[in-house]
C-alpha cells in the first residue's frame, strides 16, 4: 500500500453532487497544484468577497467561545500530524525530533492562531499579516521547495493545494462536525455562519485558492464538505494506521508529555484524551487505557466535555484555568524546555530506516530509504 494515498475509506456515504464533485477536484487536481506560490502573496490582494466588518464581528464572536476554539485546534493539529503527507515533511524538516520541539511547535501554533483572531489579515504591519507572512515564507515555501527539489512525488505535489485545504480543515474541521465535543453549547447557527467565514478568509490568506477552500459560502454546504474532508481524508489512516502514522502517533504523544511537565497526567493524558476524541470521531482503531492515570484522565475528559462545560459558570472556570496555564507555560517556556531535555533527552522521534534519521539537513541522509520508496518518491 502506498503510504501516503488513503486506504479505502470504511464509509460509503454519498453527498450531494456538487460536494462530491468538489472532493474529486480537491482529492486529484488539487495534490497536483501548488499550494503555495513563490512570487505570489494572497495577503497582497484581498479577494472580492473579504468584508472587512463581517471579518471583525467573526472576530469579536472567537472572543466568546476561544476556549472552544482552542479545543478544535488542538485536536485538530493532533489528527493532522497523522497524515503522512504531512507526517513525512515534519520529521524532514528535523524540527520536531525531540519532545521539547514537539512541544514548542504546538505552542507555536497557538501563538500564531491567536494572532489571527485579533486584526485585519490584509493590514500590511498588523499582527496577523506579521504571522500569516512568517508563516508563509519560513513553513510553508521552505518546506515545499525542499521536499519538492529534493525528493519529488511522481504523480502530484508535496504541500500542495489539497495538504493546504487538510490544513485549514484542522484548524475549523473540529467546529464544524463535532461542536459540542468542543464546547460549543450555546452557540447560534449564525455565530458559526461567521466562524466559517473567518476561516475561509484565513483559508484565503495561507493561499488556498477559492475552488480548494473546504469553507464554503454555504453554511450547510460547508460543514457537509468538512465532514467529506474527515470521512475520507483523515478517518481513513486513523482506523488502519500505517507505519509512518504509527510514528506520528509517538510524535503527537510528545506533545502530552511536554503539557505532563505542568498538567498531572491523571487531568490530562495522552490516552484519555485520544480515546475520547477517537470514540466522538468514530475512529475504529482502538486506544487502550493501561493505566491508572490514563483511565482518570479518559473520565474526567468525558464528564468535563460532556457534562461540566454545558454550564456558563463551569465553561468560564475552565477557560480561566486554560489561559491561565497557557501565560505560563509561554513565560517559563526556557524552564519547562530544560525540564523536558533532562527528562526525556533518550526520547527521539524519527522514521527509522537503515541509513539513518530521515532529515533533508542530515547531511549523511541518502533518500534510498524503504518507506519514501514506498510513496513514489524519485531517487535523486
Amino acid at each position: 500500500m502506498d503510504l501516503i494515498e488513503s486506504p479505502k475509506p470504511v464509509s460509503t456515504k454519498k453527498y450531494a453532487d456538487n460536494l462530491e464533485e468538489r472532493w474529486l477536484r480537491l482529492s486529484t487536481l488539487g495534490k497536483q497544484t501548488p499550494g503555495v506560490i513563490n512570487d505570489r502573496s494572497p495577503l497582497d490582494n484581498q479577494p472580492d468577497w473579504f468584508n472587512l466588518e463581517r471579518f471583525t464581528r467573526a472576530q469579536k464572536l472567537a472572543q466568546k467561545y476561544y476556549f472552544s476554539l482552542n479545543i478544535a485546534h488542538f485536536i485538530g493539529n493532533i489528527l493532522l500530524v497523522m497524515l503522512p503527507r504531512v507526517t513525512i515533511p515534519i520529521f524532514a524538516s528535523g524540527r520536531s525530533s525531540t519532545v521539547y520541539m514537539v512541544f514548542l511547535r504546538i505552542l507555536s501554533t497557538v501563538n500564531h492562531v491567536d494572532s489571527w483572531y485579533q486584526d485585519n489579515p490584509f493590514e500590511k504591519g498588523s499582527k496577523a499579516n506579521k504571522s500569516l507572512s512568517r508563516v508563509r515564507r519560513a513553513c510553508h515555501l521552505q518546506v515545499s521547495k525542499l521536499m519538492n527539489e529534493k525528493y519529488p512525488l511522481k504523480d502530484d505535489l508535496w504541500l500542495s493545494q489539497f495538504d493546504m485545504t487538510m490544513t485549514q480543515w484542522s484548524l475549523i474541521g473540529p467546529v464544524a462536525i463535532r461542536p459540542k465535543q468542543c464546547g460549543f453549547y450555546s452557540t447560534t447557527r449564525e455565530e458559526f455562519e461567521e466562524y466559517i467565514y473567518f476561516w475561509r478568509v484565513i483559508g484565503y490568506c495561507m493561499g488556498i485558492e477559492d475552488r480548494f477552500n473546504c469553507c464554503l459560502t454555504n453554511y450547510e454546504e460547508s460543514v457537509q464538505f468538512m465532514e467529506i474532508c474527515f470521512d475520507r481524508g483523515y478517518k481513513p489512516y486513523l482506523d488502519q494506521p500505517n507505519s509512518v502514522v504509527q510514528a506520528a502517533m509517538r510524535l503527537t504523544e510528545g506533545v502530552f508529555l511536554g503539557l505532563n511537565i505542568s498538567v498531572p497526567k491523571f487531568i490530562m493524558s495522552y490516552e484519555g484524551f485520544m480515546k475520547y476524541w477517537y470514540e466522538t470521531l468514530n475512529v475504529t482503531h482502538s486506544i487502550s487505557l493501561d493505566s491508572l492515570s490514563a483511565r482518570i484522565s479518559y473520565k474526567l475528559q468525558v464528564f468535563l466535555v460532556d457534562y461540566l462545560l454545558k454550564w456558563t459558570i463551569f465553561y468560564r472556570l475552565a477557560s480561566a484555568l486554560y489561559f491561565r496555564m497557557l501565560k505560563k507555560l509561554f513565560v517559563t517556556v526556557n524552564q519547562v524546555k530544560s525540564r523536558m531535555d533532562e527528562k526525556y533527552k533518550d526520547i527521539v522521534y524519527r522514521i527509522p530506516s537503515e541509513n539513518g534519521v530521515y532529515s533533508i539537513n542530515n547531511q549523511l541522509y541518502t533518500p534510498n530509504i524503504p518507506q519514501l520508496a514506498n510513496v513514489g518518491i524519485a531517487a535523486t
